[in-house]
């Protein structure tokens, strides 16, 4: 792959170890330990998902380096946080486990404006 950053040579780009590290933690993350949160939705949409989003960090890495795919990662990190530990919670919902199912249904259709 490229050594050097595209649109900043004089900084690293990402390598293709950190990509498959990325992937393999959220495929985990994803279908493993949080599982419930997207149960609803079919699997080749979720796969799709998690390869689009793998995918435009590997180009933010390439393109700007390293310091900028993994500042993504833990900007991402932050969000999901504040969204479980402190959005859900305030609105009935367990972080964790996304229980009561059917209230965590109505939030996120919300969120995206559906409703």
């Amino acid at each position: 792959m490229f050594e050097l950053s595209i649109l900043f040579p004089s900084l690293p780009s990402v390598s293709l170890t950190e990509i498959l590290i990325v992937l393999t933690i959220a495929s985990l993350a994803y279908f493993v330990f949080f599982n419930n949160f997207e149960k609803h939705v079919p699997m080749q949409k979720r796969i799709t998902k998690l390869f689009i989003v793998v995918g435009v960090l590997s180009i933010i890495g390439i393109l700007f380096s390293r310091f900028a795919f993994w500042g993504v990662i833990g900007l991402m990190t932050i969000g999901q946080f504040y969204l479980h530990g402190v959005y859900f919670p305030k609105h009935g919902i367990n972080g964790l486990t996304a229980e009561p199912y059917n209230k965590y249904l109505e939030l996120t259709e919300k969120m995206k404006g559906n409703k």
